[in-house]
């Protein structure tokens, strides 16, 4: 138990660094982002990593140990001696099972509270992020959203030489102001993006045109930041009170579909609705089913790894690792993608969201009868 606990602990933080390294410090700095922020996500960000690297982690940890222990014929001296294979197993499938219920319990309430977290940064820091992304690019041009934003250069919070354009819904520009300078302000408690530009020359629709010595422009923020909390963002209460309105809201739809003439606007809008809250229960279903079977897949990678790691009896700890791995990645996770897709809408939920774990249940309680066997 402490040979797998000290190295599942090494290899996690080993592999958590990586992740963070990799992808969240990498892709901050791409946005322009400062340290400061950057500490700010990583707690936001890490945890939502972990029902992910820690199955990984535990895989690699057992290979680690039951290929030296095989590869050093210690088991074989414990089946000398009439102690079976599985007195040996038994630390490693506790250890899985403690960990998988921590790992639920983090999903309980935690992970979606940092997700929950993350978006509100997003509205809190929604200024930062536009310097940030003024600074590094000199535009602001992001697809669904009605206005962009040029500049020929940031200092601090002054925009030199900024250009402001807005569309309609036509995709025609219908207002464009070019200006001295310009600040940006963000109102969190309307949800709106002040600019105020200098010096500005200002084009509207209708060939409207004046110069003006301080233009202020508010817009709305993008939908894509104001919207419903997704399934992954709420708690296991939260989801499932939230199912329960979203069900009612449901049936209430159906029996409205038909009410208008086929091919009308009303029948079209009613069946977009329709279709939109049938797809959040979906989600909403398979998001209560995916997390404990998501959590347990800890164990069900231990009953894979341990028999895989004495059969081939090495002390090279990668060539285990990726023996055990590879089926995992060829097969579970393709798997465990394919009938989640197929839980929204065909399967019961939670029959799809079990089917890889019981795959692989089923074939290492299989490996372990074997290994009992020889």
């Amino acid at each position: 138990m402490w040979e797998l606990l000290r190295i599942f602990l090494l290899a996690l933080v080993g592999l958590s660094s990586i992740v963070v390294m990799a992808g969240i410090v990498q892709e901050t700095a791409q946005q322009g982002l400062g340290p400061e922020h950057i500490l700010m996500l990583i707690p936001l960000l890490l945890p939502s990593t972990l029902p992910y690297t820690v199955p990984a982690t535990m895989l690699f940890t057992v290979a680690v140990v039951y290929g030296r222990l095989a590869a050093d014929n210690e088991l074989t001296a414990l089946k000398a001696a009439g102690i079976p294979i599985r007195v040996a197993i038994w630390p490693a499938l506790l250890l899985s099972l403690v960990i998988s219920a921590g790992i639920f319990a983090l999903h309980y309430e935690y992970i979606p509270h940092t997700h929950h977290r993350l978006r509100e940064m997003a509205f809190n820091e929604s200024e930062e992020f536009l310097y940030a992304k003024l600074r590094r690019d000199l535009c602001f041009n992001e697809p669904g959203v009605n206005y962009s934003i040029y500049v020929r250069e940031v200092h601090g919070r002054r925009l030199i030489g900024p250009i402001f354009k807005q569309r309609n819904e036509k995709g025609e520009y219908v207002t464009i102001i070019s200006a001295e300078e310009a600040d940006i302000h963000v109102d969190l408690q309307n949800k709106m993006i002040c600019v105020n530009l200098i010096l500005a020359d200002v084009i509207r629709e209708g060939n409207q045109s004046y110069r003006s010595d301080k233009e202020p422009i508010k817009i709305p923020f993008p939908k894509k930041l104001d919207r419903i909390p997704r399934a992954r963002e709420r708690s296991i209460p939260e989801i499932l009170e939230r199912r329960v309105e979203a069900e009612q809201e449901e049936i209430a739809k159906r029996k409205l579909l038909g009410t208008f003439p086929s091919g009308t606007n009303e029948d079209l809008s009613q069946r977009y609705d329709y279709n939109t809250i049938k797809r959040e229960v979906g989600e909403l279903r398979v998001e209560i089913a995916e997390r404990p079977a998501l959590a347990l897949g800890c164990f069900f990678f231990v009953l894979i790894g341990c028999p895989v790691a004495i059969w081939f009896q090495k002390s090279d700890f990668l060539s285990s690792f990726i023996t055990s791995f590879l089926p995992i990645v060829l097969v579970y996770y393709p798997l465990q993608m394919l009938t989640k897709n197929l839980g929204k809408e065909e399967l019961n939920e939670h029959v799809a969201m079990w089917i890889g774990n019981t795959v692989l249940g089923v074939t290492g309680l299989f490996m372990l009868w074997r290994l009992g066997r020889r």
